[in-house]
């Protein structure tokens, strides 16, 4: 079987979707095809045993302004983390908060023992710097996040305490390595917008953007197994498509680019639990551990996570010597010192280990010119922009508007 197109992409992630809803309101010949039987890529979540478990820690910033117009947010019904942390210091938890948006820590943040008056000083300058930053137009030179935090004048303590563990959350290394104009850009997001999650899981985000195309313009379960000089592209179940414009989006880049990316890793592990942990409501961080970056009490934020009435509790663990048995044990041990109760009063559900969690942005990532070349096809998603969820629907509009302007 052979079938023709004018516009052919290449996988169902952030990219690929908001190439395709370009392409659907605009009237194009297209087709979208994934090798998977899901939309989203890295951004969605698993329904098993009665929970929902996002693939591994995941979070909807709700500044993504572009993002959010290919969106139904009514629909996703997002809710969303209050701004700031609770940071556990070996004993207790504090909350660090933004008393700007959540006035009702304003005490809590003022006196916390993670800041110093010229930190608080700081963070409102570095917010004001930051209103309407933009990576594109930053002409100062690029260091690691880690230097520019000390370069900056942020003392040691709130760096080990508040930045390296939320940052890495995000980034998924812990050594913050990664550029600093991508640190000034998630800042910037958070300074306007809060960490969300869909009611029903992350999933709902690229199946939202996917209500927005034709779904005889889709073809899952299907992988290419060659892509022919003449643009005729064969596929791993033997059929064939012949296109006049082909957009290869995340991994499939690799189908005929040279370009290595490095990409972060990041285990996850998910427990239940009858206990409810306090200030689930923050996103909770451990700078004192070796292992354990980030807990989330998902349930907290929306009780669709669980079909009964307990909590689901993500952790998020950098480790790449303990197995898997060894860290269910280790987790299991410090979730009744953070929150109290028997081991048995956590029940492990699941654990992922995500190899290719994030890509790795190092400082000089944004100078050079990350597209990927070939003079007939045209790449996206995030390794093109930033590894975001933003980043990579900017990039998906980016290819579409190169078709227009023939250069491919």
């Amino acid at each position: 079987m052979h079938r023709k197109t004018d516009i052919l992409i290449v996988g169902a992630g952030p990219a690929g979707l908001s190439c395709a809803i370009k392409c659907n309101n605009l009237g194009k010949d297209y087709l979208l095809i994934e090798k998977s039987n899901r939309v989203g890529g890295r951004v969605g979540s698993i329904k098993e045993y009665g929970y929902i478990f996002d693939l591994g820690f995941q979070v909807y910033n709700t500044a993504y302004n572009l993002t959010n117009s290919l969106l139904n947010l009514d629909q996703l019904e997002l809710k969303t983390f209050k701004p700031g942390a609770s940071i556990y210091n070996g004993k207790s938890f504090d909350i660090i908060s933004d008393p700007q948006r959540d006035f009702s820590k304003i005490f809590t943040t003022l006196f916390s023992n993670i800041t110093t008056f010229s930190d608080k000083l700081k963070i409102l300058t570095l917010k004001q710097l930051l209103i309407n930053y933009s990576i594109d137009n930053d002409q100062t030179t690029d260091l690691t996040t880690n230097k520019f935090l000390h370069e900056y004048g942020f003392s040691k303590k709130i760096i080990e305490s508040f930045f390296r563990p939320f940052c890495s959350g995000i980034f998924l290394e812990r050594q913050l390595e990664t550029s600093s104009k991508f640190f000034k850009y998630i800042f910037s997001k958070f300074n306007i917008g809060l960490a969300a999650l869909p009611s029903k899981g992350m999933q709902m985000i690229p199946e939202n953007m996917f209500k927005k195309i034709e779904y005889s313009s889709v073809l899952f379960g299907t992988r290419i197994k060659k892509i022919h000089s003449e643009k005729k592209i064969e596929l791993n179940n033997g059929k064939t498509i012949t296109a006049n414009k082909i957009i290869l989006t995340g991994d499939s880049c690799s189908l005929v680019s040279t370009k290595t990316l490095k990409f972060n890793s990041i285990k996850t592990l998910y427990f239940s639990s009858e206990i409810r942990p306090k200030n689930g409501e923050y996103i909770h961080l451990f700078p004192n551990s070796g292992i354990i970056n980030n807990i989330a009490i998902l349930t907290s934020i929306s009780d669709q996570y669980s079909e009964s009435s307990d909590h689901l509790i993500s952790v998020s663990i950098f480790s790449k010597n303990k197995s898997e048995a060894d860290l269910i044990r280790y987790v299991n041990e410090k979730l009744t010192e953070f929150y109290g109760g028997a081991l048995s009063d956590y029940r492990f559900l699941k654990f992922m280990d995500i190899k290719r969690a994030t890509i790795y942005q190092e400082p000089g990532y944004f100078n050079e010119n990350n597209n990927m070349i070939s003079d007939k096809i045209i790449f996206a998603g995030g390794h093109m922009t930033n590894a975001s969820i933003e980043g990579a629907v900017l990039s998906g509009m980016k290819a579409y508007d190169k078709l227009e302007m023939g250069k491919y």
